[in-house]
């Protein structure tokens, strides 16, 4: 070759320029080697990075469910319109040369030219939609902007949650606007509104949860997702959120989506089956809310047989929907409202929230005194002046007592709630001064027998699997056995027992506090002769997919302890509890239903509550008495089914506020049984 010819020339300068071209094609040879074939793969990962948009796709949130398989929290189909920028592009040319109209200018006056121009373009399509739906609206020029320059790749929502009307009113008259299209997507919907709330939780908007795909996936985009934030969508959302799945989005080299691709399809969510029955938690919730639309409360409804839930009231509440749709103001400050205090869960006492049971406490009271021998013949009367006061024995106590004064054997000391009564029992059954403190211990260990001072819902194993108590619970205040001191005041100091505090005790007054949750599981153990049930709330989760051995896994119902009662305690018990509200004196008359035997026992207790002010000369905090109402009670006494609790705050008395408020939930539950039961009869004959 010529080139090569030129190396055996004598001319030294042309030998050079030769081997100077040569070096020069040697190093351009190298150079496109190591482009073409040596670097190739990071080029092309890098050329992958910039024209590949990973996307994060939420997995369909799990269902619950009430034990019947009715809704009480699942998805709904939501219709957004939404527009792709992408398929506009011949529309923001055209429009931006007849904004332009042959005029001359620099590329900044170009730039803003071309933005308004797609601006104008999406704007005036949005108007179309909006116009021809129904719904008039105008387009955010920030949120469009801030859209196009940072998330182009994907379409544009312009209307969120068409109705019904709506969406028939698009298929019908959008088809002819370009780049406009219906995405249909599920969204967490609570069809009873605010019923069952603190049990439910409810969602928080959230588009960057923890998710295990992280590492795998960097995601430059995330569509809309939601978190539980309380109650069961809060404790068990990893169960209910499912996992995610990704998508790819090809882009051009404008950032224009080409094509796409989904890499892992979304996991839905496991579906949670609860032991509430819907229509007795719909009744209950009434029920609360005939005393007012502010009360503060809460009613549960237990089977005594097997703790499962049957409702879980808790007052004043929230619709979970508007955690979704929004809030208004007027709603904002609802929820802001401290006296009311809708977040705590009174039920199952949240938040630390507990209250001194009052007179209910003497159920326990009276099964300390008798299976511990201090009532040893229970129609032997002991007479009631209308106050206790024995000033030989105990001269610096006295109390009044609600009760008429007369004589009274056990069960109209019950009915009638006479405070003389037990408070004789817990001090002086024996006409002996130092009785107090037998009478202390007694009732300190049978409190403790009925778990008072502790949660009543433990975590559970099943298939392997540990399920959380699927209540944010409190534990109350209860003195544990063999302490010599009652409490611990603000000051850490230590208060000593007297006889006084052990009267107080016997009738549900002073240090101990209880959580309704508490007592249904008291009330639940009288009624089934003596056995302590866990309550349950979740009867079922649905496995995964690979889980091979089941569908289902089954909560199982536990036994927390057996108070071994004697059969004649329950008895007599059953029958003090059924005259409270069968008998025309009883304190527990305005629950009686007509076709149930109901057993009951009412409650009215004193609590100190903050005011929010303070002694302007001591700096103290100034606190008011607040009545705390109850009634507990079962039915049907002959062969319970139902346990019932009802507390209501600031109420008059327990025989006047709660009573008539569970004989409207037992009114309602005898239609559930007879409907249920007419359901029965028309399938048993097809």
């Amino acid at each position: 070759m010529f080139i090569f010819d030129q190396l055996r020339s004598k001319d030294i300068p042309i030998k050079i320029i030769v081997i100077f071209i040569l070096c020069c094609f040697l190093v351009l040879v190298a150079k496109l080697w190591k482009l073409q074939v040596s670097t190739a793969v990071s080029f092309q990962d890098r050329q992958e990075n910039q024209s590949v948009r990973a996307i994060r796709l939420p997995a369909t949130r799990g269902n619950i469910l009430d034990r019947n398989k009715k809704p009480l929290a699942v998805n709904r189909l939501r219709f957004d319109v939404l527009i792709y920028i992408d398929e506009l592009r011949s529309l923001f040319r055209e429009h931006y040369f007849s904004l332009k109209n042959g005029r001359k200018m620099n590329r900044s006056e170009q730039r803003r030219l071309g933005k308004e121009a797609r601006y104008q373009v999406v704007s005036n399509l949005t108007m179309q939609v909006s116009m021809r739906i129904g719904e008039p609206l105008v387009l955010n020029e920030k949120r469009f902007h801030e859209h196009y320059e940072q998330r182009l790749y994907m379409p544009l929502p312009v209307m969120q949650d068409l109705s019904p009307s709506q969406v028939a009113k698009f298929v019908e008259l959008i088809h002819s606007l370009p780049g406009v299209g219906l995405s249909v997507n599920p969204v967490r919907t609570y069809p009873n509104g605010e019923m069952a709330f603190h049990a439910l939780g409810y969602l928080r908007r959230d588009d960057n949860p923890e998710d295990d795909q992280e590492v795998q996936f960097s995601y430059r985009y995330r569509m809309p997702d939601y978190v539980g934030i309380d109650g069961l969508e809060g404790i068990y959302d990893r169960l209910l959120r499912g996992e995610a799945g990704a998508k790819a989005i090809r882009v051009n080299n404008i950032s224009y989506r080409t094509s796409e691709d989904v890499w892992v399809w979304p996991e839905s969510g496991r579906d949670i089956e609860l032991s509430i029955n819907r229509d007795i938690q719909l009744a209950a919730e009434e029920a609360l809310k005939s005393n007012g639309p502010e009360t503060r409360g809460s009613i549960i409804v237990m089977d005594p047989n097997n703790g499962d839930l049957l409702a879980l009231v808790s007052k004043p509440s929230f619709d979970s929907n508007k955690f979704i749709s929004g809030f208004s103001r007027e709603e904002i400050a609802q929820l802001n409202d401290s006296q009311l205090n809708r977040w705590i869960n009174r039920a199952s006492g949240s938040g630390n929230v507990a209250y001194p049971p009052g007179s209910i406490f003497k159920i326990i009271s009276s099964i300390a005194y008798l299976e511990e021998g201090l009532i040893n013949n229970p129609n032997k009367e002991i007479f009631n002046k209308g106050f206790f006061r024995n000033e030989q024995l105990y001269p610096n106590y006295s109390l009044d007592d609600t009760a008429p004064s007369g004589n009274y054997n056990f069960i109209r000391a019950f009915k009638l709630s006479c405070n003389s009564y037990f408070i004789h029992f817990a001090l002086t059954p024996d006409g002996l001064t130092d009785q107090w403190r037998q009478g202390k211990r007694v009732l300190i260990d049978w409190g403790n027998r009925f778990r008072l001072g502790k949660k009543t819902i433990h975590p559970l194993q099943v298939s392997g699997y540990e399920f959380q108590s699927p209540l944010r619970e409190g534990s109350g205040y209860f003195p544990v056995v063999g302490n010599e001191y009652k409490t611990k005041d603000q000051y850490g100091k230590k208060s000593r027992w007297a006889a006084g505090d052990v009267a107080n005790l016997c009738i549900g007054q002073g240090e101990i506090t209880v959580t309704p949750l508490q007592m249904a599981v008291m009330t639940a153990a009288i009624a089934n002769g003596g056995k302590l049930i866990q309550p349950r709330l979740v009867l079922s989760v649905s496995s995964s997919n690979e889980d091979a051995q089941s569908n289902l896994r089954n909560i199982p119902s536990k036994v927390l302890g057996d108070l071994n009662l004697k059969d004649e305690t329950v008895s007599l018990l059953h029958e003090a509890m059924l005259a409270d509200v069968d008998d025309r004196d009883g304190s527990g008359r305005g629950a009686r239903v007509s076709g149930i035997s109901i057993g009951g026992k009412t409650g009215t207790a004193e609590k100190k509550v903050p005011t929010g002010k303070f002694n302007p000369k001591t700096g103290a905090r100034l606190f008011r008495m607040d009545h705390i109402t109850w009634f507990v009670s079962f039915a049907p006494v002959e062969s319970p089914r139902y346990a019932m609790v009802v507390m209501v705050e600031s109420g008059a008395s327990g025989g006047k506020i709660c009573a008539p408020i569970a004989g409207r939930v037992y009114r309602a539950i005898r239609e559930v049984e007879n409907s249920n039961n007419k359901e029965g009869a028309k399938l048993a004959n097809r």
